[in-house]
């Protein structure tokens, strides 16, 4: 079995992680929390405020890149960890005075979001230097940090009834406090950049049109883009209402089917981490879309929940694997100068691809009905993946950094 050796600026990358990704999972859980049981709002007025803590995310992740390729991201990551612990500290002022209004819960979650927007894509850009030769093993690793970090911010701010609520906010601002020490031990320096004349708005899309114009990220975009519309969609509606509609289920069963999910995750990205990761990534990827969908046919057909939840476990261990090779290209194949930007655009789809996927979702379980709709992440899984095929092959594609 293959040693991982990694650089210590590599341990410092996975705690900046998880510096970041625990009071995300906090501010996740805080904002439903706030918003919907301590005050109370009606259905149609929360769904409006998820839809404004996301905006920010959306709107920003490409100009997040664009600043990202340009500053010194030890000092943006220090910089934006500093304004991540203040907004968390003036709602618990609030909250203690009994001065809280939806509109500051709100700008609560906007802040965050923007947050989100120019973070994410720095740490992206980062991850090839603090990787050395180990980029597939870093983005495995760095994945799993991501998924485990937020379900434990997440975990701890479910005891916000026990706790108290300004508690939970201060050890939300305290931790992302602490991730300014943590970024400061990052690695340095900025990328060199050609000399370019273009708009302003040119230099932001530089990332999307290099995507377009490389066949190999272009084949890997289309691949990527099924997962986050049409899997991520499934994610967000099918699963929750699979187990209202076919089980009776409730609260606790639809808990027990993302931790089957986040399971099936977290075991295939250890086991590649263990691995050395995969020789042909982009073969790696390509099986993992059939097998992820082969994974959910059968809740089409009337299985037991104790089928449902391997199902969601199963399709948990694929896309685990069709995560880290999808970002493994990415992050391989992406020339440096344009890394943060090509990063942020992959990441603006599997992020942004959710909500419009969750729309599609939605209409096509209302039209057939839960068993019915299970074909529309599959076939538009599958279309993407034919898709991308058409236009260049990954099939034969070799990793730069296979152990």
């Amino acid at each position: 079995m293959p040693q991982l050796s990694l650089p210590s600026s590599a341990y410092w990358f996975l705690i900046s992680v998880i510096t970041y990704m625990v009071p995300n999972g906090i501010q996740m859980v805080m904002l439903s929390h706030l918003m919907a049981i301590e005050l109370n709002q009606s259905p149609g007025s929360f769904g409006i405020t998820q839809m404004v803590g996301q905006l920010p995310l959306l709107l920003f992740l490409l100009m997040g890149g664009w600043v990202a390729d340009r500053v010194d991201k030890r000092r943006w990551l220090m910089t934006l960890q500093g304004i991540g612990m203040i907004m968390p500290l003036v709602l618990a002022f609030l909250l203690w005075r009994g001065q809280a209004s939806e509109a500051s819960i709100l700008l609560y979650a906007v802040a965050w979001g923007v947050i989100g927007a120019f973070s994410l894509p720095s740490r992206d850009g980062l991850l090839r230097r603090v990787a050395g030769p180990n980029v597939q093993q870093m983005v495995g690793l760095a994945i799993g940090t991501q998924f485990a970090s937020q379900m434990l911010g997440q975990a701890f701010a479910g005891q916000a009834t026990r706790l108290g609520t300004v508690t939970v906010l201060l050890v939300q601002a305290a931790i992302a406090a602490t991730g300014i020490f943590v970024a400061s031990r990052l690695p340095g320096g900025r990328a060199p950049q050609p000399a370019s004349r273009n708009s302003l708005w040119s230099e932001l899309g530089a990332g999307l049109t290099m995507i377009f114009s490389t066949p190999v990220l272009r084949s890997n975009y289309l691949v990527s883009t099924g997962m986050g519309v049409f899997f991520g969609g499934s994610l967000l509606v099918l699963l929750p209402l699979a187990v209202r509609d076919l089980y009776s289920g409730d609260a606790q069963e639809i808990a027990s089917a993302y931790v089957m999910f986040a399971a099936g995750t977290l075991l295939s990205i250890a086991g590649l981490t263990q691995l050395g990761g995969a020789r042909r990534p982009g073969r790696a990827l390509l099986v993992t879309q059939f097998t992820a969908c082969a994974a959910l046919l059968p809740i089409s057909l009337g299985i037991p929940l104790w089928g449902f939840y391997l199902c969601i476990f199963l399709w948990g261990l694929s896309l685990g694997v069709g995560m880290t090779m999808s970002r493994t290209i990415m992050q391989e194949q992406a020339p440096a100068s344009h890394q943060s930007r090509i990063m942020a655009a992959l990441t603006l789809m599997t992020t942004g691809g959710g909500p419009l996927g969750a729309f599609f979702t939605g209409h096509a379980i209302d039209a057939f009905g839960v068993r019915g709709a299970v074909l529309l992440p599959i076939l538009g899984v599958l279309g993407c993946t034919a898709a991308s095929v058409a236009t260049h092959s990954m099939f034969k594609l070799d990793s730069r950094s296979h152990a």
